[in-house]
């Protein structure tokens, strides 16, 4: 230690000036070598997770395919549809293949996927540590009849005995395959599956709703190219086979969902053709009859040429006059489909209506509805998209109505006239013999059912030849394909990820060890804190023999790190105040701070340079000297201060030196700090001075009594014992408050119990630098006790 920094120090003023010390990366990086040995734990027990987890976690795949969409947007022109293609520039991209990608990820057709192919009861087994699914290759198959609830909660193992017996769970009987069985789990049959070598299989079963959700979440549907309409489906699993077979089955729930929707305005008017032709057939059926009837009856075998002319207009006239009829008919089914949509109302037939502004509508309203209830089914009622939709049904709906109407009243007009004709024709068939008159309107009804009767079979011919041709509006391109490699979990990233948290953990737990630990762990902090001098540092001392190291009596003589230290102190000595400091006392804080191991110690050394030294033992209170130094206690100190004899008898020669005697503290008294304040220990004190070279006083602490006050008033320095990984931060405050208020003379202090591991500074004394050229004495490990606390330190 540099005695000229110590000397200049005592000459300080009564404040210092903090200086600024850089940053120094070796003295940061230093700090975590004492807890290296936290680094190979933690890095061991990290890899040795992520070797677990590897070998537990299932590999996951992705398995992509892409399907292309038909964009032909159908019934979207005039007002409604650009106001519609304006709202779907407004959210941007291609409403249509937006709409399907939303169909494909629905809830409805994942559940139909699952119950296709039967994902709702899976089967595991362990392999290893690993839990494998056996899908497709389970040595067992059941066919589930009714799942009780229980079987959610609780999954069912079956023992494989042989190729024919099996048994339940824990159970002991043995039971055959094929057979039906009724247990807490649910009715079902077992049948024998494929060969495996699992012998102990998990039937797992699983909510529909549940399991869609989650699939739903492993399904990702994207649009690669907003300006094309090909989608491209990826589907994760862990087993490669099950997700293509998942990939599949969803384009065709897909596929079949989308041809359901197309082939509904067909069936419709399929339904509404067979309907009036079921009238039409039976009403034909009437009047050919009753024209047979009356040819019997009346013998008519001819009609003349003037009653076949006249009769060829009535028939005409009759003809358009059904026509018409049967319009305002189609009218007015139409009007009653549209005030009815949505409530099971059969759709009308639009082949049978030759208005083409009709037709546009009707077509147009029967898409729109067919797209509000595709939506309806994959999104909520208060969606943007739904709502146009349902404007523009209203709207297309009031533009039907007004429509019918006006037909309504052009057909009225047209049937009025046709009537006033046939109000002509009928004067003029009066004229006709009133036999040929009255076949003639038989015939004429006859005439009118065929024709209308031949018309319904013709559209319904065409009606079921474009249901039958009916094709989907999306193409597979690819077939699923599965990844080679699984995407997760990577295991360069898992081993990389452990590697970096064994490194990451132990730097955040000795940061919270920093965090947490309030002792006095560094130099400077004492010299921050105090502004005192340090007269000098003492390392930490190893169990001698069994003897914890603070209570240790060091060889003087010896070569170790501890007792170089002390030779060290008991030279720097000479440079406490003026030089000519000869009676000391030493104080700490509070107890276990070292106060008597550095008292004795540096007796011990400055007896061994041929000093005579005393140690006095003024600790009244809880005295420990004598103890240390294995002398009775029955007189000493207490009884010098109370006038009991010549203090020359309490004096007892310590045994370490002939030239190191000591005054232990003798019977405890019951008012300590009254004995010292009674004037005697000053007149002691120069009484002794007259036959010792150094007088070396072991005192309380300070923190917790005020004897070491009065004891202060009669000494020419203080020495303040501060312990490394011991002394309080807040206990230096009290330190630097006696410096500057000169509460004690020449007060320094002595940093005991150094650590002089890796993480202790460095270049400070002896510690900083280490002892390569001393050697170190025989030391026994110490206990687990006292390496946790100098772990975390004091709280």
């Amino acid at each position: 230690m540099n005695s000229n920094s110590i000397n200049g120090n005592m000459a300080q003023p009564e404040f210092f000036e903090e200086e600024e010390k850089d940053f120094s990366l070796n003295d940061y990086i230093r700090k975590y070598f004492r807890y290296w040995y936290l680094f190979p734990i933690f890095l061991f027990l990290c890899l040795t997770a992520a070797f677990f987890y590897l070998q537990v976690t299932l590999p996951i795949y992705s398995t992509k395919t892409t399907l292309l969409i038909k964009d032909e947007q159908k019934g979207l022109s005039g007002t409604q549809g650009d106001i519609l293609s304006e709202l779907g520039s407004q959210f941007g991209g291609n409403k249509l293949v937006e709409n399907e990608l939303e169909i494909i990820k629905s809830q409805a057709l994942m559940e139909q996927v699952i119950k296709e192919l039967n994902l709702d009861i899976y089967f595991t087994a362990k392999d290893g540590l690993r839990t494998i699914n056996l899908y497709k290759t389970s040595p067992v198959i059941i066919k589930a009849e009714v799942v009780a609830p229980f079987a959610y909660t609780e999954p069912m193992t079956i023992h494989m005995e042989d190729s024919t017996h099996f048994r339940f769970n824990d159970e002991k009987q043995l039971f055959q395959f094929g057979q039906r069985f009724n247990n807490p789990w649910g009715a079902f049959v077992i049948e024998k599956g494929v060969d495996s070598e699992f012998k102990e299989v998990q039937v797992n079963f699983t909510d529909a709703k549940n399991l869609a959700e989650n699939m739903l979440d492993r399904l990702s549907v994207q649009q690669p190219n907003t300006k094309s309409t090909v989608l491209e489906l990826t589907f994760e699993d862990s087993e490669v086979q099950r997700s293509k077979d998942v990939l599949n089955k969803l384009l065709d729930v897909y596929v079949q969902s989308s041809l359901n929707d197309k082939n509904s305005e067909a069936s419709n008017t399929l339904k509404f053709i067979e309907n009036r032709l079921g009238l039409i057939t039976g009403e034909l059926g009437d009047v050919e009859r009753d024209v047979e009837s009356y040819k019997t009856t009346q013998g008519i075998t001819d009609i003349s040429a003037e009653s076949q002319l006249f009769l060829e207009n009535i028939k005409e006239n009759d003809s358009k006059l059904n026509e018409v009829n049967t319009k305002i008919s189609i009218l007015e089914s139409v009007d009653n489909y549209i005030q009815n949509a949505g409530q099971g109302a059969v759709a009308p037939a639009t082949y049978m209506i030759d208005d083409p502004v009709l037709v546009s509508l009707l077509t147009k309203f029967n898409e729109l509805e067919l797209q509000r209830e595709r939506y309806a089914r994959t999104t909520t009622a208060k969606n943007p998209l739904l709502e146009t939709i349902n404007t523009q049904l209203d709207g297309t709906r009031q533009s039907i109505r007004e429509n019918v109407q006006n037909l309504k009243r052009g057909m009225a007009v047209t049937k009025k006239n046709l009537e006033g004709i046939n109000t002509r024709f009928s004067a003029g068939l009066r004229s006709i013999p009133k036999k040929e008159r009255e076949f003639v309107g038989i015939k004429r009804q006859q005439s009118i059912k065929e024709e209308l009767y031949l018309y319904l079979l013709q559209k319904r011919e065409e009606t079921a030849l474009a249901y039958a041709s009916t094709v989907t509006d999306s193409r597979l391109i690819d077939a699923p394909i599965a990844t080679f490699n699984p995407i997760k979990p990577k295991r360069s990233l898992v081993w990389l990820g452990a590697g970096a948290a064994g490194m990451l953990l132990p730097i955040l737990l000795i940061n919270l060890l920093f965090m947490l630990n309030n002792t006095v762990q560094r130099r400077e902090e004492i010299e921050k804190v105090t502004h005192a001098s340090i007269l000098g540092e003492i390392g930490l001392m190893k169990n001698v023999g069994g003897q914890p190291g603070e209570d240790a009596i060091i060889k003087m003589t010896s070569r170790s790190a501890v007792a170089e230290q002390f030779r060290a102190l008991r030279t720097n000595l000479q440079y406490l105040g003026d030089g000519t400091c000869r009676v000391l006392m030493f104080t700490s804080s509070i107890g276990g701070e070292g106060k008597s191991f550095v008292s004795i110690n540096l007796a011990a050394s400055l007896a061994y340079s041929d000093k005579r030294v005393l140690l006095i033992g003024l600790d009244l209170r809880k005295p420990t000297l004598h103890e240390r130094l294995g002398l009775p206690n029955k007189t000493g100190a207490s009884n010098a201060l109370i006038g009991q004899g010549n203090v020359e008898d309490f004096i007892q020669p310590t045994g370490v030196h002939p030239k190191f005697d000591v005054l232990t503290s003798g019977p405890i008294p019951p008012n300590p700090s009254e004995l010292l304040s009674n004037g005697k220990l000053p007149v002691l004190l120069a009484e002794l001075r007259q036959k010792y070279d150094y007088i070396l006083i072991d005192s309380p602490p300070y923190g917790l009594v005020t004897d070491s006050a009065l004891i202060a008033e009669y000494v020419h320095a203080t020495l303040y014992i501060v312990r490394f990984n011991y002394t309080v931060l807040d206990h230096l405050r009290r330190i630097g408050e006696l410096q500057r208020a000169r509460r004690f003379s020449n007060l320094s202090v002595i940093f005991n119990g150094v650590n002089y591991g890796a993480g202790y500074g460095y270049g400070y004394g002896y510690g900083g630098y280490g002892y390569g050229y001393y050697t170190e004495e025989t030391s026994s490990s110490s206990e687990f006790g006292k390496k946790l606390k100098k772990l975390v330190g004091k709280s």
